[in-house]
């Protein structure tokens, strides 16, 4: 099975689509959270598991297609045990399988910004996928001598996986693996939802129904082996359907409580002028939150800077529910953060990368963290500003892009993707800080010129470049750039104009 040229090229496309994946995101590039890498460990091991059908069910079938089948009647050994033969031939792939998720975890573990920790049960799914596909084979090779049916067989398996991952009704769970989106936001283990163990068993049971089912269609009809794949398949449709279970209350409950109170379930350090909390599983990426709020307080001038500063880390579950995102508890945030003596902390999620939703919530926890230190605390009775305006959009801008090589590389992407200006969300939700082209132009300006000059600037203009009320073309003047030349109508229509 190890040498057979499906799965050969199965495990070359499983290689190079690896190799692909870390050339692309660059050794800089990885920010893994471990307890979401265990599962996306399942789904490139798809190719090895079709790779493995395939190879079985031509081995099965060997026999029939080179017109030798009649000399197996001279044969001691009877049909059962030939095709047990093949069954426990397909555990050498499934070892493989178990290797590569091996080395796939340990290289993501690897990574000095990787958290969280990985789940044996979601690592174990993968290799049993790979056995479970090579025991189909087996089982089809016995209903059907067809030379087609190992690849078409492979199709379906791929069409249950994108049944799930599309969202089709009642399919997440039934093929091999279930797919989680891909846009939503790591959690901490305790706070997720994911039948991984039974799901296990699942697989295990339908293992053993193709096993059993190949060895009863070979002749193995004794009654222990029909009462045992009878009992197999009661088993795996009724652990199939325990799959579906709705979210258990007590998950409901903890995760309402770690939304509006982060604080009890957080640890924090401190560094400088600045506290960082985060859950447990995450503390580890501080270290990151850090390179970015030392870069942009670094541009700050020291007798400007009103901290101490505080970050916190948040979750918004909102966006789950029936599809409609709603607004984050400001409120409950902010007694949370009195409670616990971080007044006025800003909110970082637990997206971090430099993808374009990762890169996107770095920037915009860099723009949230340099209004903070533009603008000071904010008074309780001051609304949540939507937009920044004019001379201090383009300071709080620049501050935040030029913190880190990375932090300006998602702005320049994020105005690629954008028409009209940017729009930072505060965790997926319904609250946004904008800030309109003209400034996004200036800022984009900026950044091709050296920081220290346009720090120097910043530092000798602070009153004026940190006020709202001073223009954008008299913000681009006193940093050395030009200015658009529609600048001042980028605020006609926005809550810029009021102001």
């Amino acid at each position: 099975m190890l040498r057979h040229p499906a799965f050969l090229a199965a495990v070359f496309l499983y290689a190079a689509l690896w190799a692909y994946e870390a050339w692309s995101e660059g050794p800089g590039g990885r920010y893994p959270v471990l307890q979401d890498e265990d599962r996306y460990t399942q789904i490139p091991l798809l190719l090895p598991a079709a790779g493995a059908l395939i190879a079985t069910n031509f081995a099965a079938t060997r026999m029939h297609r080179h017109g030798a089948e009649p000399l197996c009647g001279v044969l001691a050994l009877p049909l059962w045990r030939r095709t047990s033969a093949h069954l426990v031939a397909a555990l050498p792939p499934a070892a493989v399988g178990a290797v590569l998720t091996a080395a796939r975890i340990a290289y993501e573990a690897s990574a000095p910004t990787a958290v969280g920790s990985p789940s044996p049960v979601e690592l174990a799914t993968g290799p049993l996928v790979v056995l479970a596909a090579g025991c189909a084979g087996v089982t089809l090779a016995r209903f059907t001598p067809s030379a087609t049916a190992g690849p078409f067989a492979a199709l379906l398996l791929g069409a249950l996986v994108l049944a799930g991952a599309l969202g089709v009704r009642g399919m997440k769970w039934v093929g091999p693996v279930g797919v989680e989106s891909e846009f939503a936001a790591p959690r901490p283990t305790d706070l997720m939802h994911r039948p991984a163990l039974t799901h296990l068993a699942y697989l295990a049971a339908v293992t053993g129904v193709l096993v059993l089912l190949a060895l009863v269609r070979a002749g193995a009809r004794t009654l222990p082996t029909r009462a045992a794949l009878v009992l197999l398949a009661v088993t795996a449709v009724v652990v199939g359907a325990v799959q579906y279970r709705p979210l258990p209350d007590d998950l409901v409950a903890r995760r309402a409580d770690a939304e509006k109170h982060p604080g009890d379930r957080q640890r924090c350090r401190a560094a400088d002028q600045v506290t960082f909390c985060a859950f447990p599983e995450f503390l580890g990426r501080t270290k990151d939150w850090q390179q970015v709020t030392d870069g942009i307080l670094g541009k700050v001038p020291a007798d400007e800077r009103t901290g101490p500063y505080a970050v916190r880390q948040r979750l918004f579950f909102g966006g789950d529910r029936e599809g409609v995102v709603g607004a984050p508890p400001l409120e409950a945030w902010a007694r949370d953060d009195t409670r616990h003596d971080t007044a006025g902390a800003v909110t970082v999620g637990t997206e971090w990368g430099t993808d374009d939703v990762g890169g996107g919530e770095m920037l915009a926890f860099a723009v949230r963290f340099a209004d903070r230190a533009v603008a000071g605390p904010r008074r309780e009775d001051e609304p949540v500003a939507d937009m920044l305006c004019r001379a201090r959009a383009v300071t709080v801008l620049w501050l935040a892009a030029q913190a880190t090589p990375q932090t300006a590389d998602a702005l320049r992407s994020l105005n690629r993707r954008s028409v009209g200006g940017i729009a930072l969300t505060t965790l997926d939700s319904a609250q946004a800080l904008s800030v309109n082209d003209p400034e996004v132009q200036v800022v984009l300006d900026l950044l091709d010129r050296p920081a220290t000059e346009v720090g120097d600037r910043l530092e000798a203009s602070w009153p004026a470049l940190s006020d709202d009320r001073t223009s954008t073309a008299q913000a681009a003047r006193l940093l050395g750039v030009s200015a658009p030349a529609d600048a001042e109508q980028g605020s006609e229509g926005t809550s810029c104009a009021a102001r």
